[in-house]
């Protein structure tokens, strides 16, 4: 039993880490005049940063998740294929598909008695992590699903570090400061 758990509990941080590489990418270099993603992702990514309580007003449980479940379905699907396939990648890729839904909870000033037991219980979320992503310039703290993951890496400076790796070798700078959500939050300062 204890295996279990503990097997449960590795996929739910390697997905509570998928969420926020996938959200740093999003804030860190996703532009609305991009092709393709520009507004069907990023411009979502960047209106929730102006207006933070949108996804608590707007659309279904459905149209909230599907593009994660969508995502999380052809990545399995190509692990399948791959022969890399196994209920640990399948757990992972489950809980990494409600991220969006459990960072829409945070941001919901009422939540079910079983999500706050679940925040208060450490297995969620808490709220006041969440929040600090929402602090100017929003650099940090961009995993949604649990709060133990980003203690970690924002101890060590992770995504600072990537983004310079980044610039060294490829040479693309972040781009959060050419988003409007940047100038939104400036003026705001």
């Amino acid at each position: 039993m204890l295996k279990i758990v503990g097997a449960f509990f590795v996929c739910l941080w390697c997905a509570d880490f998928l969420t926020g590489f996938f959200h740093w990418l999003e804030d860190t270099y996703c532009l609305e005049h991009y092709p393709l993603i520009g507004g069907f992702i990023c411009e979502p990514n960047i209106e929730h940063h102006v207006d933070t309580q949108l996804m608590v007003r707007t659309g279904t449980f459905f149209s909230r998740n599907m593009l994660q479940w969508g995502m999380a379905a052809s990545i399995f699907g190509l692990l399948v294929i791959c022969g890399w396939a196994n209920v640990y990648t399948f757990v992972t890729l489950l809980l990494t598909s409600f991220g969006n839904e459990v960072h829409r909870w945070n941001h919901m000033h009422k939540t079910s008695p079983l999500v706050t037991f679940m925040k208060d219980l450490g297995v969620i979320q808490a709220h006041r992590q969440h929040s600090m992503h929402h602090k100017p310039p929003h650099t940090g703290y961009y995993c949604v699903l649990t709060s133990q993951v980003n203690a970690v890496l924002e101890r060590i400076s992770f995504w600072r570090s990537l983004e310079k790796l980044i610039a060294v070798t490829t040479g693309i700078a972040p781009k959060r400061e050419s988003r409007r959500d940047a100038v939104t939050v400036k003026a705001k300062s």
